[in-house]
């Protein structure tokens, strides 16, 4: 990972890293490494629990890439109603939305995958990456 930019605040003052208070909004930009390659993928997060948008909650996450995109955004102000979808282009296909019973879906996809191999997956591996970048989002 090449950089990271979070603010965090928490009842409109900025928190100072390293930050040990939950905030009530962030908004990250970080850029990947893509091993060696001078233009690494930007990444754009938005989540706030107290801003006055008229909704409970605002969380939102988008990812573009130059053979399509991915969004992740919540419904009415929900923490558990997400309508996700990839795009291509200028048309849109929705992966998954309310009423969908995706609740359980990684957990079972994990089932399944462990009855066929159950064997370390290698791909975990890159939960180390996610956990560096979470910890450089809160200054640690």
């Amino acid at each position: 990972m090449e950089s990271v930019d979070a603010q965090l605040y928490r009842h409109g003052k900025r928190l100072v890293p390293p930050v040990s208070l939950p905030e009530d909004y962030a908004s990250v930009q970080y850029r990947l490494d893509n091993g060696g390659v001078a233009d690494g993928a930007c990444v754009r997060l938005a989540c706030s629990w107290r801003l006055p948008a008229g909704a409970g909650a605002v969380i939102e996450a988008s990812f573009y890439g130059t053979r399509g995109g991915a969004s992740l955004r919540n419904v009415g102000g929900s923490v558990c109603d997400f309508i996700v979808a990839r795009h291509d282009g200028a048309r849109s296909c929705r992966l998954a939305a309310p009423q969908d019973d995706w609740d359980g879906r990684a957990l079972v996809d994990w089932a399944r995958q462990l009855a066929l191999d159950p064997h370390f997956d290698p791909g975990a591996r890159r939960l180390v990456d996610v956990a560096a970048i979470v910890d450089r989002i809160y200054g640690r």
